[in-house]
């Protein structure tokens, strides 16, 4: 981990210019972001580990200090057989849109990451897969892509980063699953994976600067 949050130092340092941020970054020559379009455009996916991310923003609320967030994903055909999907009787609904969801982190306007948090399965549109799994789909998140060197310093941030929250992406993974038992029990004739009343499973403010003074301890 403490690797991990030497990489994510040095991805950081080279992304920041003046007073540019890793937003102007993934900006790179455009004026502003368009809600709820990918960035960067067709996503970054290594094939080999199954790792994938894409930043969109479609906030609405603007009391809130996110700007944004990135969603991390593990795709379906890179996981091991051994490693089932949750035997829901639609498991396989989002097969033609085949990843699980990681984490998605939050940034604020300064290119800050202030947030980790889960989300439903129809937000997504992802194959399911229990909490218990999340430590295989954290150590193996990695980004070797190919193509345009311009994004390399972002493939290796947010590989650090699932590496270094990935205590608290474990706990938020578990906490999902907790959240939907409980509301599956109370509405049991829903079902809950697919309720658009329900988007966001579970959440947690993070620093980075406590997180790697944590590690260095």
């Amino acid at each position: 981990m403490l690797n991990h949050a030497v990489q994510l130092l040095n991805a950081h340092a080279q992304m920041m210019h003046g007073d540019k941020n890793i937003l102007h970054f993934m900006l790179r020559k455009r004026r502003k972001f368009i809600g709820y379009t990918h960035y960067p455009k067709g996503d970054r996916i290594d094939y080999q580990s199954g790792s994938q991310y894409y930043y969109h923003c479609h906030r609405e609320n603007t009391d809130t200090d996110e700007h944004g967030h990135f969603h991390c994903f593990t795709r379906y055909k890179a996981i091991p057989k051994r490693i089932k999907p949750k035997a829901l009787a639609d498991w396989d609904k989002y097969i033609d849109s085949p990843m699980t969801h990681v984490i998605a982190i939050s940034m604020n306007r300064y290119g800050q990451p202030i947030r980790l948090f889960t989300v439903n399965r129809w937000v997504t549109e992802e194959t399911w897969y229990d909490a218990k799994h999340v430590n295989h789909f954290t150590k193996n998140f990695a980004l070797e892509v190919e193509g345009d060197a311009h994004w390399q310093p972002l493939d290796r941030w947010l590989e650090a980063m699932v590496h270094v929250f990935a205590p608290q992406i474990e706990w938020l993974q578990h906490q999902r699953d907790h959240k939907i038992a409980s509301l599956q029990k109370k509405h049991p004739r829903k079902n809950i994976y697919d309720d658009e009343s329900v988007e966001e499973l579970s959440s947690v403010s993070i620093s980075l600067e406590k997180q790697i003074a944590w590690l260095a301890t």
